[in-house]
């Protein structure tokens, strides 16, 4: 169940990576364009990480510590697809 649980918050960050980019395109340069380079870097590394705690605990047996580390990987990646989500109306809005 971890497992399927980091891939999945995996999985969601990969696609806040895309939607940051497309995202990015879309804001004007400024202070929101340099912020938008920034949290898109910042995404770029949190995914990155991702991917890293899933290789680091693929072997690794099941337990209550896994599956709340794994829970907590992947509503922060929902949470940063709202955030996205909230720039995107934000931008589209100016």
């Amino acid at each position: 169940m971890e497992k399927v649980l980091l891939l999945l918050g995996l999985l969601v960050m990969v696609y806040n990576v895309f939607y940051g980019l497309r995202l990015k395109r879309a804001i004007p340069g400024g202070v929101m364009g340099e912020r938008g380079g920034q949290m898109l870097g910042l995404i770029a590394f949190f995914a990155l990480a991702y991917l890293v705690v899933l290789l680091l605990t693929w072997s690794e047996p099941s337990s209550l510590l896994l599956l709340l580390l794994s829970l907590i990987l992947l509503l922060g990646a929902v949470f940063v697809y709202m955030v996205l989500r909230l720039v995107d109306a934000i931008v589209a809005s100016l």
